[in-house]
């Protein structure tokens, strides 16, 4: 998630911020919106001046993030403890009748028709972890399955793994998926899985590299377990930046191929060494096209930058999920 999100700052705090950022020392008269600036040093992004009380300095948001990473490392680890026990209750459960719950299938063909299955028998939401290695060349296409139950009103959540975001040309996929509606974000994620709410579950039997055979999960703790596993992935994971190509972009100056693509390699959480890698580039050249961008979206930091390419029509702000 990006920094504003994390650190739970609402839109008018996000914009005194970034006014903020521009100025070395600042007084409570100079910020304007007293409530916003409490806001902000209750959440650690200003301080008061040691030798000068009345007069206040922004702290970098990667500083301010370090306590905020710690409370959500601790979330992670009891959703893990819940997973165990979760884990727990699934071998319980099954040690009554383990084939109804669970099913493991062979080869190609019998995955695939899995995977068909499982979307064609979602009834409002498919979840799923994105990364590689995929077992066709249009394994999770959208072509031949995403689009076709997005327009039946089917909602997909997908965690993308950050090596799906720098496989050739997958990036022009990603912004058609979103076009339409696919609510993505970005993390390491685990191993393959998608989650149906039929409920039906599919993820390797052995390792996530190894796509030879299938686990098929139907309703049961187990499944609850990889559903609980999902949303606490999901919380930690960045929203997708893709390009919007919205008409509104073209009123300020739609960016450059050139720009969309570092635009999303950083909202990834990528470095300039792998951006470098995947563009075929020497990093002293990202640098300096990181540098042109910041200057022409008028920015002192890349969270700067990134916030005003979405605040531009650049980038997809992530769509709401007020009816998860």
């Amino acid at each position: 998630m990006d920094a504003p999100h994390a650190l739970g700052l609402s839109a008018a705090e996000q914009r005194l911020y970034e006014l903020l950022l521009t100025r070395p020392t600042f007084s409570a008269a100079e910020a304007g919106d007293g409530a916003s600036l409490l806001r902000l040093k209750e959440r650690g992004l200003v301080t008061r001046l040691s030798g000068d009380p009345a007069r206040y300095a922004v702290v970098p948001a990667d500083e301010a993030l370090a306590d905020v990473i710690t409370e959500r490392e601790r979330e992670l680890g009891a959703a893990r403890r819940r997973l165990t026990e979760l884990t727990a209750r699934f071998q319980q459960a099954t040690a009554v009748d383990p084939a109804a719950l669970v099913e493991v299938c062979h080869g190609t063909e019998a995955t695939v028709e899995w995977y068909e299955r499982l979307h064609t028998g979602a009834k409002r939401e498919i979840r799923s972890f994105d990364g590689p290695p995929y077992l066709l060349s249009n394994w999770d296409s959208s072509d031949h399955i995403e689009f076709k139950h997005l327009a039946r009103g089917i909602r997909f959540r997908v965690l993308y793994d950050r090596r799906a975001v720098i496989a050739p040309g997958r990036i022009r996929d990603l912004e058609r998926s979103a076009a339409v509606g696919e609510i993505s974000r970005v993390a390491d994620v685990p191993m393959k899985l998608w989650l149906s709410d039929e409920p039906l579950a599919m993820l390797p039997l052995r390792s996530p590299d190894d796509l030879g055979d299938w686990l098929i999960v139907r309703g049961s703790a187990l499944y609850d377990a990889l559903s609980a596993m999902f949303e606490a992935y999901w919380e930690q994971a960045m929203p997708l930046r893709l390009w919007a190509n919205q008409a509104g972009a073209a009123a300020t100056g739609a960016p450059t191929a050139t720009e969309r693509a570092l635009l999303t390699l950083l909202t990834a959480g990528h470095t300039e060494d792998t951006i470098a890698e995947h563009l075929g580039w020497h990093r002293q050249t990202v640098h300096r096209h990181l540098a042109a961008l910041m200057r022409r979206l008028d920015s002192v930091s890349r969270f700067q930058a990134g916030y005003q390419a979405v605040r531009r029509g650049w980038l997809q702000p992530e769509p709401g999920l007020a009816d998860a």
